[in-house]
């Protein structure tokens, strides 16, 4: 797996195994959804960098098993509330 993180303040990151079900390629932000939960199943998006979109998802297929390896991070919203979004880190694909 390719290191993403730069020091080693930070060791411990969220993760999450699903199965890929949507790719979206944004001009800014791109995102991709996945499919997780057994009995109940929940649908979760996440943003990746432009930058980033092809080095993590470029091999990744509609379908596969993945681990995603994540951190949140929010912002206030000018008219009140809050805006929370999911951003990827690493995809890996799962046998």
């Amino acid at each position: 797996m390719e290191q993403f993180n730069r020091n080693e303040k930070q060791l411990n990151f969220n993760q999450i195994k699903g199965v890929l079900s949507e790719k979206n390629d944004g001009e800014k932000f791109c995102n991709i959804t996945i499919k997780c939960g057994h009995e109940n199943v929940r649908e979760i998006n996440l943003v990746i960098k432009k930058e980033n979109y092809d080095k993590i998802c470029g091999d990744k297929q509609l379908g596969d098993k993945v681990n995603i390896k994540f951190y949140l991070s929010s912002r206030r919203r000018e008219k009140g509330g809050w805006y929370t979004m999911a951003n990827v880190l690493t995809l890996e694909k799962l046998t």
